[in-house]
């Protein structure tokens, strides 16, 4: 179902190192230069963009996590896992604070 590339990367197949400079840094990157044009005006291309970002930082941590176990360095691996974590914490935070703050501003 998945093209072999992403398959092997999401079973945790690659190297942490392609998996951070490859699937991490580049696929942000080439993310954000496809950003760079929308106009946020246009409500119904942001959602697409936003939605497809969110799928993306998905796979990403997705590949992140599984592949930390194949780097040379425990000590890296493990530092990529925490890393994974506390990002989710921010995130969940976050949204918690945009949602009090959107019901308190809808108020």
């Amino acid at each position: 179902m998945w093209p072999r590339w992403l398959a092997d990367a999401l079973s945790g197949k690659v190297s942490l190192a392609r998996a951070f400079w490859v699937y991490g840094l580049g696929v942000s990157v080439v993310y954000s230069l496809i950003g760079l044009p929308i106009d946020i005006q246009n409500r119904p291309v942001l959602i697409v963009y936003l939605m497809v970002g969110l799928a993306l930082g998905v796979l990403q941590t997705i590949i992140l996590w599984r592949c930390a176990s194949n780097s040379r360095s425990k000590f890296l691996g493990r530092l990529v896992r925490t890393a994974m974590v506390c990002g989710f914490v921010v995130v969940a935070i976050m949204l918690y604070v945009l949602y009090q703050f959107g019901l308190a501003a809808a108020s």
